[in-house]
């Protein structure tokens, strides 16, 4: 009886060890891409950065898209943190690129201006004002009922022919279920062939299933890392950021 205790005992400790490895390695890995974005800007400048930002490696990976694949039309839905480091890159890069941010809060899109400003990045970003609202049954997923008010998005982007980077960390969540479901089919006609795509938050039940139902819809398997799901609908150059081992 006393030897079985010590068996177990040891196979929880082993455990808790080998979750705490795990741990620090993910920690690890998250620091050094922080440090990477990091090195775009001086030191005498802050970006914030809380609970709610999109994570270091899911900004990391989709810079890393933009510098090699040079995407012509980027969309992003829901801003934030994401949004001053892609203008960043844009701006540093002198890259050729339409990059439009859709955001339902006017309040939020005046403090991103105000951001933007203080790092002369303000002339690489279209925002898009879209309040979220009621929308068509095409276009949602078992009881969603809202998004972005398209009838905006479409006198805006109606000229842009395609989009070949996507991200999507917006709404939020509380705005309804499976509130980011929409993204793709809205913009199921207007995807190139060798897009990429990203969805933040997949640790999250309704942003699971999304990421199923998007797999479905476009054909293409995604991988999930950390957070995150990349739909890449083109083989090509491996843009993940660098592994520590």
């Amino acid at each position: 009886m006393i030897k079985s205790f010590i068996n177990n005992l040891k196979e929880k400790i082993d455990l808790r060890f080998n979750n705490l490895k795990i741990q620090q390695h993910f920690n690890s890995q998250i620091q050094f891409n922080y440090l990477q974005l990091k090195s775009l800007f001086s030191e005498s400048t802050f970006t914030p950065m809380t609970t709610w930002s999109i994570s270091p490696s899911t900004i990391l990976h989709v810079l890393n898209d933009i510098s090699i694949n040079q995407p012509k039309n980027i969309i992003e839905f829901g801003s934030g943190i994401s949004t001053i480091y892609i203008a960043k890159l844009i701006k540093l890069n002198k890259l050729k690129v339409k990059f439009f941010v859709v955001e339902s809060d006017n309040t939020w899109i005046d403090q991103m201006k105000k951001e933007l400003k203080l790092n002369d990045l303000e002339n690489f970003i279209e925002f898009i004002h879209a309040p979220i609202v009621k929308i068509s049954n095409d276009l949602t997923y078992k009881n969603q009922t809202t998004w972005y008010d398209i009838k905006i998005l479409k006198s805006i982007l109606g000229d842009i022919k395609y989009f070949d980077l996507i991200l999507v960390d917006g709404p939020i969540g509380s705005s309804s279920s499976f509130a980011r479901y929409s993204a793709i089919p809205f913009l199921f006609n207007k995807i190139s062939n060798n897009c990429r795509i990203y969805l933040d938050d997949v640790d999250r039940k309704d942003e699971k299933e999304i990421t199923k139902q998007w797999e479905i819809k476009l054909g293409v398997k995604p991988e999930i890392i950390e957070r995150y799901a990349y739909f890449n609908l083109k083989k090509g150059f491996d843009t993940k950021p660098f592994q520590l081992l």
